[in-house]
């Protein structure tokens, strides 16, 4: 069995490495809005952003298949796909800080 620490490929987060994601991130800040919500704000360069942009979307397809497994007659799309996108984005937040 190869040693974690070692092995590059044994660190993906949404299929990609996780010290590129990190990288990512550094570049993105967050605040507070007027309403208590927060504002993700992040100007990645382009070598950067390739990356976490398909990482976004990896969980973004995951959530759409999630959320098609619930329209029903009565339930139209269960979220809109901006709220998706912000749904992705927290989800991949929260798997790049996670360490099983």
């Amino acid at each position: 069995m190869a040693d974690e620490s070692t092995d590059t490929d044994s660190d993906l987060v949404a299929g990609e490495r996780r010290a590129d994601l990190l990288r990512a991130l550094s570049y993105v800040s967050t605040e507070s809005g007027p309403d208590g919500e927060y504002i993700v704000n992040g100007d990645l360069p382009p070598e950067v952003a390739p990356p976490f942009i398909r990482a976004v979307m990896r969980i973004e397809a995951e959530l759409l298949l999630h959320d098609a497994e619930l329209v029903t007659v009565d339930n139209e799309e269960p979220r809109t796909p901006e709220d998706r996108r912000t749904d992705a984005l927290v989800a991949l937040f929260l798997r790049i800080d996670d360490r099983h």
